[in-house]
């Protein structure tokens, strides 16, 4: 038999020496779980979902929105039981439009966190850096807001968003110029991963349906003076610019161009719905227009937003209602999901079909949005102004030299002029002149079905 070492019995018996180092073991262990309480009973207890969002900075009401909808969505899933008996928690993150700060986020959301799932971005760029974390990770990266046509063929595998992708938004904006009869534009653009797609597809389109881009320019980030592009504008003659731009550089560019005397028609996208785009550009921002994702309307939408009003007393917008759309369609696939995994998630996303408070959430092969659907909007006593489904705001037609004298042309006319409150207001600010276009052949494209209409100088 192996004697014991002379060392264990010097002092006192080995055995209360075995004892005591079992007993501090143990007191260890206890001190420990009470400090780190993060073991197998509070995993029980809840899962957590991360989101990373542009909180503050030139964004920040973009996230700020969203964060608003995400919370109702919380409140609903866990007064209702949660999600297999457990309560969702959402870590809130502020990647402050940043790229670098958006992968290092993504990151931590996957080593140190463990989520399945991150609710992210809202800049596209910033959704574009996070992506390949989240596919080389198998987390989901589902983004409220990030629209750029990019992420539909870069954002990989795990990359999924309630929001429409920008290539339905070009095609939208450039059906809508040519509708008023605008076939020659410049085209001045954020130079990022939204802005650039977004103008390479309008200007495909626009161009294979008859239009020229005269003038093509990208702007950087954060561009506070575009008078040199304006210039350009102004020395080519061209009366319309089309401008996918981030809200301050828009709002930039069309004071500026008010600033310069200039009188031009803008058509912008959707990030001109922000109020940083307002504040940029002042009372310049009147009659400006732009698309953006459709207004949510229906009885879901009606019940978010009577929520949403109580609860932080202002108006939702989409911004704010796709937030809330996104934690549903992620608490939807968790409960269809085999487990609560990043894998098991993403399978699941795809058979996530309902009725959210933007429209219908069904995702595609590349995780796009199915039925993407968008507004024509002008801003109009400083507010956004919706135009009518299926028509154009400008599909008027008057102008100082007169209308035609079709009585059917003047009938019709006139139905859409006294639809508005103050018709003759209306008609004098807002279609005084119309630079750069044929009023015939604009005409004939409208109403189609009177070829045969003739100028007349009479007035209605």
């Amino acid at each position: 038999m192996k004697r014991i070492p002379k060392k264990f019995l010097d002092g006192q018996p080995w055995k209360n020496k075995l004892i005591t180092v079992i007993l501090s073991l143990f007191s260890i262990l206890v001190i420990a779980s009470i400090l780190f309480p993060t073991g197998c009973a509070r995993k029980e207890k809840e899962i957590k979902i991360g989101a990373s969002l542009p909180l503050t900075g030139e964004v920040a009401s973009y996230g700020q929105r969203a964060k608003r909808g995400i919370e109702i969505a919380i409140e609903e899933i866990n007064a209702t039981g949660g999600i297999r008996g457990k309560k969702i928690k959402v870590i809130f993150e502020d990647d402050r439009n940043d790229p670098k700060t958006g992968v290092s986020i993504m990151t931590k959301f996957a080593t140190i966190d463990k989520v399945p799932v991150v609710i992210g971005s809202a800049g596209s760029t910033v959704s574009l850096a996070m992506a390949p974390v989240a596919n080389q990770k198998r987390v989901v990266l589902l983004s409220p807001i990030s629209s750029s046509a990019k992420l539909t063929t870069k954002g990989g595998p795990y990359f999924f968003r309630v929001c429409p992708a920008d290539d339905a938004q070009a095609k939208i904006l450039a059906e809508w110029v040519l509708e008023e009869g605008y076939t020659k534009v410049a085209l001045i653009y954020t130079n990022n991963s939204w802005g650039k797609p977004l103008a390479e597809t309008f200007k495909r389109y626009f161009e294979s349906h008859g239009g020229k881009v005269v003038i093509n320019e990208g702007v950087e980030e954060k561009t506070t003076d575009l008078r040199a592009h304006l210039s350009k504008v102004k020395a080519s003659n061209i009366k319309v610019v089309v401008s996918p731009t981030y809200p301050a550089e828009g709002g930039n560019l069309v004071r500026q161009a008010k600033e310069m005397g200039l009188q031009l028609v803008f058509f912008g996208g959707d990030n001109w719905d922000a109020p940083e785009f307002l504040t940029a550009a002042g009372d310049a921002a009147e009659g400006v227009f732009f698309v953006d994702p459709a207004e949510p309307s229906g009885p879901i939408f009606a019940r978010f937003a009577d929520k949403y009003r109580k609860k932080y007393g202002e108006e939702p917008d989409v911004n704010a209602a796709f937030g809330y759309d996104a934690l549903y369609a992620i608490a939807k696939a968790m409960k269809k999901a085999k487990a609560l995994d990043g894998p098991s998630i993403h399978d699941a996303l795809y058979k996530v079909s309902f009725e959210g408070a933007t429209g219908k959430i069904e995702f595609d092969e590349n995780g796009d949005l199915k039925y993407p659907s968008f507004d024509r909007n002008m801003i109009k006593n400083g507010e956004k102004s919706k135009i009518k489904e299926g028509r154009s705001i400008m599909k008027v037609g008057i102008s100082k030299k007169g209308v035609f004298t079709s009585e059917e042309v003047v009938l019709e006319i006139k139905k859409r002029i006294l639809e508005w409150p103050n018709p003759v207001e209306y008609v004098n600010n807002m279609y005084g002149t119309h630079p750069g276009r044929d009023d015939m052949e604009y005409f004939r494209k409208v109403f189609g079905g009177i070829l045969d209409a003739e100028r007349s100088t009479k007035s209605i």
